[in-house]
């Protein structure tokens, strides 16, 4: 299966998983938005332990208000997930002489 395609469907699979575990299969509550986070992100976020940073996250992602996190919610996390990524790789590879004169050569595994 191409990469691409493995990682769009390996995104969905990681919101059903956590999903599925606390009533509504196609909403995150606080408790399985929590668990997402301590499993999936630990290494990238800023206070991992600190109990109020689900609380800001959910409040970020939580569009309609409802203590839940959607589908589309939770896309848009990932979405500005991988934006903030790629500029901390564009910022490392212009660093370290990857990209020139508009000649790209990346590599993503920092």
């Amino acid at each position: 299966m191409p990469k691409l395609l493995q990682g769009i469907i390996t995104v969905i699979d990681v919101f059903y998983q956590y999903a599925t575990q606390h009533g509504e299969y196609d909403m995150l509550n606080k408790a399985e938005l929590k668990e997402l986070l301590e499993n999936e992100f630990h290494q990238i976020l800023k206070n991992p332990n600190d109990p109020d940073t689900v609380d800001i996250i959910l409040q970020s992602l939580d569009h309609d208000h409802n203590k839940k996190v959607d589908f589309m919610e939770y896309l848009l996390m990932i979405f500005k997930l991988v934006r903030a990524h790629n500029k901390i790789i564009t910022l490392f590879h212009k660093e370290h002489g990857f990209i020139s004169s508009g000649k790209k050569t990346f590599k993503c595994g920092l």
